[in-house]
């Protein structure tokens, strides 16, 4: 058994960074545009996308996000297993 008080951490790699549940992560904006249309097909014509491709929603908007610290966001966000929260903020003028 060892026993240290007040000793400094060890040299060496460090530890993993803990994800903790709720984080925030700051973004800028970097373009909004509307959704994407919704295409009649012409008769005759295959529809390549596959059947598990979803449609934007007719009053939704896409934005484009930049997160300057990416390492706070998940290596596996586009495994479709999380959700996001967005909540604006406006800067306040200095």
């Amino acid at each position: 058994m060892e026993i240290v008080i007040g000793a400094v951490p060890r040299v060496g790699q460090p530890g993993k960074k803990v994800e903790t549940r709720g984080a925030y992560v700051e973004a800028r904006v970097l373009n909004i545009r509307p959704p994407r249309r919704r295409r009649d097909r012409v008769p005759g014509q295959v529809d390549r996308r596959g059947k598990n491709s979803s449609q934007d929603p007719a009053a939704g908007r896409v934005m484009v996000l930049m997160v300057p610290e990416g390492y706070n966001i998940p290596k596996d966000i586009d495994s479709g297993n999380y959700r996001v929260f967005l909540r604006f903020v406006q800067k306040r003028s200095q």
